[in-house]
């Protein structure tokens, strides 16, 4: 099958990748990754993107309310910036689990491998 991703992911992905390797060089123990280290992967990737795409730091129109205060409160708003970020954490997370366990990720416990 072919998936064709949106042009968001082939933009964010070589940032990710980067961002990955170097901290990969310059941590030996790379499966203790804490909490911190996540989020300052995420804001390089994010200050990579926002530097090549600067609308995404910029508020949408959508963001300026123009119903009664009831929807306002009744539908959570999520801007570009935290959307974003919500996608670069997927990629790394996944390339994270790539690169420390390549051979059990994406496959459960009864995977045999049939080389």
């Amino acid at each position: 099958m072919d998936y064709n991703y949106p042009e968001l992911y082939y933009r964010i992905y070589p940032k990710v990748i980067d961002t990955v390797s170097r901290y990969m060089d310059s941590n030996q123990h790379f499966h203790d990754i804490t909490e911190e280290d996540m989020e300052k992967m995420i804001d390089d990737v994010y200050e990579k993107m926002v530097a090549e795409c600067p609308e995404i730091a910029e508020d949408p129109m959508e963001r300026r309310s123009r119903g009664s205060r009831y929807r306002i409160t009744q539908r959570p708003f999520f801007g570009r910036r935290r959307l974003v970020r919500d996608i670069i954490s997927i990629i790394l997370l996944s390339e994270l689990l790539r690169r420390t366990n390549p051979y059990g990720y994406g496959y459960g416990s009864e995977y045999s491998p049939w080389y």
